[in-house]
């Protein structure tokens, strides 16, 4: 559906999502920089509920067609993996 403005709904959904992201960015932040305990648990809970928000967001946006993603080859994902399980600093 195009508004009056022009805006169509995959314009407003494809919005929503980017605040999402922007949000569990700066959640991520937070936490990570909360010296007190109790603030800290409130970040990650708060990026938790963010995280689930975001994707019933995607899951909306994936459905409509708005927002496919290229399955991945198992040789793809093998890489991947043997890359991540490789000590910090031999990358």
């Amino acid at each position: 559906m195009i508004s009056n403005t022009g805006i169509t709904d995959k314009d407003i959904m494809m919005g929503v999502l980017g605040d999402y992201k922007l949000a569990i960015d700066v959640l991520s932040h937070a936490a990570t920089e909360a010296a007190n305990e109790s603030l800290k648990k409130d970040f990650i809970n708060a990026l938790n509920s963010t995280f689930e928000e975001q994707k019933q967001v995607w899951n909306a946006i994936n459905q409509r067609g708005w927002y496919s993603v290229k399955p991945a080859q198992m040789q793809e994902i093998q890489e991947t993996k043997n890359k991540f399980r490789q000590p910090a600093g031999v990358m």
